[in-house]
Formats: structure tokens, sequence, C-alpha cells
């Protein structure tokens, strides 16, 4: 039976949530551990993880969630989610006809509450990877309580012309896909790469990209020549979407998503990412961290792969221009950017943060871990 005659008639879908306003949205590509002192990691592709988006500024000005329709989509059952055709078809025949992807991955993310679960997912156009006619479609089980252990459901799949899926360019930024006689639209969100306008760099640092993380941040990632090391900064030319709060005097955190910023006030109080929170990079959820949202659309101008390559010079020969393994099986492993800390609590971010003052090179220690 193929997909088109297996539509789900679960009361409750992902459309709701891709629909949402702003495209808080979340990225999961697989948990990340440390492998380099460089604050470089690696994570897996495809995965899960959710949200949605109307687009900066459209007409709905609002994300309205309706219990009646979270309590009804956890009494379905009529979705298999051992089946990865079932599931895709399920979401994308729910998509509007044209979609905004916001995060500079190129993932545009749902979740949906169904047979006693919540799911996490995302469709991703890949750069490198859609013009070849491949998309990649991920879900996996939230874990939303201590009591959600494995084995999780945890499916993925590349979907081609062999299962049906044809993906048009219209331009670098805009395309259409069609499955099973539905056709969308996926309007991939354009990111200048200009320098910074509201700081200075300091004397040996380089802006390496802008890029838009799925939690709606907006992040400048920069690299110290001198130490060749890594470092996120907040891009506070475009919209905040959270409230930074006083955290002493010279820490913000975000009211929602838990990141720490230092405030430099050498380079025009600029936000430094310090740190993020421990339980959201454990769960993958929307503040997981930008690790994970490098600007892959503009790989050609920002020569990303050369920046890794010096902050951890064994990576050197070992990954393409996007950053992901060369040497590894199956060409879906990519280096994680997590050069910041990850606090559990209160406690251990101040135990953290003293060695950051005291040190001669603060964002060093920073993109380090705390290692020094």
């Amino acid at each position: 039976m193929g997909p088109g005659r297996r539509r789900a008639t679960a009361l409750w879908s992902g459309a709701a949530v891709l629909l949402a306003a702003l495209a808080l949205i979340i990225a999961c590509q697989g948990p990340s551990s440390p492998v380099a002192d460089g604050g470089l990691s690696t994570i897996g592709e495809p995965t899960g993880t959710p949200a949605g988006s109307t687009g900066i500024g459209s007409d709905s000005d609002s994300y309205l969630l309706f219990n009646q329709k979270w309590v009804e989509g956890l009494l379905t059952d009529s979705l298999d989610l051992d089946d990865v055709d079932e599931v895709f078809w399920h979401v994308f025949s729910r998509l509007p006809d044209e979609v905004v992807i916001y995060p500079s991955e190129n993932y545009y993310y749902f979740k949906m509450y169904v047979g006693q679960r919540q799911i996490w997912g995302n469709i991703r156009l890949a750069a490198g990877r859609r013009e070849r006619g491949v998309l990649s479609f991920a879900y996996f089980e939230y874990k939303e309580s201590q009591f959600v252990d494995e084995p999780r459901i945890k499916r993925s799949k590349f979907f081609t012309v062999a299962d049906g899926l044809l993906i048009d360019e219209v331009d670098p930024f805009t395309f259409v896909v069609r499955y099973d006689g539905k056709e969308v639209t996926f309007h991939l969100h354009e990111l200048s790469q200009e320098q910074p306008n509201l700081f200075e760099l300091g004397e040996d640092e380089v802006s390496v990209m802008r890029t838009f993380d799925e939690s709606g941040y907006q992040f400048f990632l920069l690299f110290n020549e001198r130490s060749n090391y890594l470092f996120w900064v907040l891009n506070e030319e475009e919209p905040v979407p959270d409230i930074l709060e006083p955290l002493g005097e010279d820490l913000l955190v975000g009211r929602r998503s838990g990141f720490v910023f230092l405030v430099d006030r050498a380079h025009n109080d600029r936000r430094v990412l310090a740190a993020v929170h421990g339980e959201n990079a454990t769960v993958n959820n929307y503040y997981d961290g930008p690790f994970d949202q490098l600007a892959d659309n503009y790989v050609e101008q920002t020569n990303v792969s050369h920046y890794l390559e010096l902050a951890v010079p064994t990576l050197q020969g070992r990954i393409d221009k996007y950053g992901y393994y060369t040497d590894r099986q199956g060409g879906s492993s990519r280096v994680a950017v997590s050069p910041y800390y990850v606090y559990f609590s209160l406690g251990d971010l101040e135990q953290f943060m003293e060695a950051v003052r005291e040190a001669e090179d603060p964002f060093y220690v920073i993109s380090r871990r705390g290692r020094g």
C-alpha cells in the first residue's frame, strides 16, 4: 500500500507546530560528546527534532496550541511510528504549500503527539545533497521525563527519486519538493555574511560566519588567529527571541534558553556565549546550543573547514568543506562546533566562571570548556 493511501487519521499532526511563529525550532542530530580540546565534537545525521514557522513578520503573530488537540493526539494510535514512509507522508502531506526554513543547516522541524508519545523530527534539505535530489527525514521520541528511557523510537531515512521524491531547484534558496502528488516549496532563509556592525573585532579575530540557530537566536562564529580557537557571539543586529536577565556583574542568562553570555566590555559590550544548560543539551531540545547550525549555504564564502582544522589540527585532511568527516563510514558524521561550557547548576557555572575571569584570555578558556 503506497504512502498516499496510508494517510493517518490522527486528530493532531505536526502541521499545528509547523505553523508556529518566529520558527522557534529545535535541532536534534543526536547527542554530541567532546572529542577535542578545541570545543569541537562529533554529530551524526540524520536523527530527529521539532518546530515550525509562518515567517518573520507574517500575519500570524502568536503561537497557539490547544490542550484539546494535545490530549486527542496522545490518545490517537493510527500512525505506525515504526514505518518511516508512513510517518514521512503524515508530516509532508500536512505541510503548507510554501514553508520557510530558518536554521542555517537547513532543517525544517516538527513535533507531534501520537500514541501516548511526543515525537520530534525534521525534514532537511542539506547543502550538497539537495542538489543531488536527496532529502533527509528523521524523528524520535522526545525525552519528556526521567521515565522515558532507552530504547526510544528513533527512525531516519534519506528519500530520493527511488522513493518517488523529486527536488527541483528554482534558485539557490528556493526548492520545490514533489512526493506522491503533493508539492511543497521550501524557502531557505538568506543570511548576510558581512562583518559585525555593532562591535569591532579584536586585533587577532576573524568573523567566520553568521548563523541562525533553531532556538531563534542568531550568532556570529568568530576565530582567534593568535591562539587558534573558535567562539560564539550573540548577533544583536537581529531580534533576540528571549529576555536576557542579569546574572552577577558580567553575565546575562536567557530567561527561557538558559544560554549564559559573558559581557565583553572591551568590545562594546558584545555578548560572548559562555555556557548552555546541561538539561537542554542532554535532551537535545530548542536550547541545546548553536553547535549544529553552521551556515552551510555559504560554505564557499566562509571557508569554515579551514578554521575547524586550525582549531583542532587532528582534523586536517579528515573533513570536507562542510565539516563532514571523510574517513568515517556513511559520510553522515560532522564536527560539532561547541566551544562553550555545559553547566548543570548555578554552582557549577560559577566555578567555571571563576576560572574564566582569572584567565589572561577568558575566551580561550570558554572555548576549551575550562580545560585551560
